[in-house]
């Protein structure tokens, strides 16, 4: 004979839910309802957050954190709750729990271990260090940190090393400021909780001075000035960012050093120094762009050229309030060596070299089959078609 105890098909809906991923909108609003605290070091990435009020009530853990991490797989994410690297209220979890509203979470997921086999990587460029903090200039090509499936060879992989070597806890090193990957130049990381604690809140304040150098295209005119135009994600699935009416506040301050060709006037080219009053990614580069003078090697909003991996752009200088010693601190790192011979080149009548996109390149841009050359701004329609057909296009 056959019988169901009382509330079974209950039961099983619920384990059938449990077992089906959030859809996309379920997922969306967890994210839009619950702020998440990131912290990247260099072995764990760290999420807290507490559990929302409005969705997923009674979901497991493991469904939960897939919807807050669209990008990680959910059995992954079940590989993570198994093992040990999730907590609710404090207490480790091992097993598949559900969630009530307001509890506490944080989970710290190992990142993958170093591979051995993995290409050597540039010696860590130390400006300035003591115990509660480190200055590093970063070369371009180097991510800051890990994102994507690039989990080793970072700049904070390499802080991390170099911290453990000298005997120091690596789990403490963090990033207060970080820089594009082909953006060469200063970034600044902390050696201990209360050191990064009052960097930030001074990052926060605006109270850290960051001046960067470029080389753009054409010379803005002033030679002085501020770009305020603010700026947002752009549509589909591409990389870039763009400057629109709904966007995130952005103040970039902007003054003309040289102008090359040597003599020329006004010049086909700016060596610019530049203020960041607001940290947006991509500002610098959004807003040189979106006035018509895009940074030289900028694939995302310009034209690729061979000189360069990427844009020509460089954190040159850092000022900030000491988190302890009370002083103020001022970091300058050099042009690095590319960067500054495609200026002398410039300045004696030279022009870069365009390069066709990459197919890597073109699949970040969201581009379909066609041609690899786009017309920049500044390129007129008969420069551009002269260029494609030298290209073979």
């Amino acid at each position: 004979m056959l019988w169901l105890q009382a509330g079974a098909p209950y039961a099983a809906a619920a384990m059938a839910d449990d077992l089906t991923a959030a859809t996309s909108d379920e997922a969306e609003a967890i994210r839009n309802e619950v702020p998440v605290e990131r912290i990247l070091t260099g072995t764990h990435r760290i999420l807290r957050f507490n559990v929302g009020r409005n969705h997923g009530q009674g979901w497991r853990l493991d469904k939960y954190l897939a919807a807050l991490l669209p990008t990680i797989s959910r059995s992954l994410v079940l590989r993570w709750v198994e093992r040990g690297c999730a907590s609710v209220d404090g207490a480790p979890v091992h097993e598949r729990v559900k969630l009530r509203p307001g509890q506490r979470i944080v989970l710290e997921a190992p990142l993958p271990e170093r591979d051995a086999d993995a290409p050597a990587e540039n010696a860590l460029a130390v400006l300035y260090e003591d115990r509660w903090l480190m200055v590093c200039n970063k070369p371009p090509g180097q991510l800051a940190h890990q994102a994507g499936r690039t989990m080793t060879g970072t700049l904070l992989n390499q802080a991390q090393d170099h911290q453990e070597a000298r005997g120091q806890d690596p789990r403490a090193v963090r990033l207060v400021n970080r820089i594009d990957r082909d953006t060469s130049g200063i970034v600044l990381l902390s050696l201990d909780e209360a050191a990064h604690v009052r960097l930030s809140q001074a990052m926060e304040a605006r109270d850290l001075h960051k001046e960067y150098r470029a080389i753009c295209h054409g010379v803005p005119a002033p030679r002085d000035g501020d770009w305020l135009d603010p700026m947002g994600e752009g549509d589909g699935a591409s990389i870039a960012r763009v400057v629109r009416a709904d966007g995130q506040e952005c103040h970039t301050g902007y003054h003309v050093l040289e102008t090359a060709p040597a003599g020329a006037d006004p010049g086909a080219y700016a060596l610019l120094r530049l203020v960041l009053h607001t940290g947006r990614q991509h500002q610098i580069r959004v807003h040189a762009s979106h006035h018509g003078h895009a940074l030289v090697g900028d694939w995302v909003y310009g034209q690729a050229c061979a000189e360069l991996p990427g844009q020509a752009l460089h954190a040159a200088v850092l000022e900030f309030p000491h988190p302890v010693e009370h002083r103020t601190v001022r970091i300058e790192a050099p042009l690095t060596a590319a960067v500054a011979a495609l200026w002398a080149s410039l300045r004696a009548g030279g022009t870069p070299t365009a390069q066709a996109l990459s197919a890597e390149q073109r699949s970040k841009l969201a581009l379909s089959d066609g041609p690899s050359l786009r017309r920049p701004s500044w390129l007129s329609e008969a420069e551009f078609l002269q260029l494609r057909a030298e290209a073979g296009e």
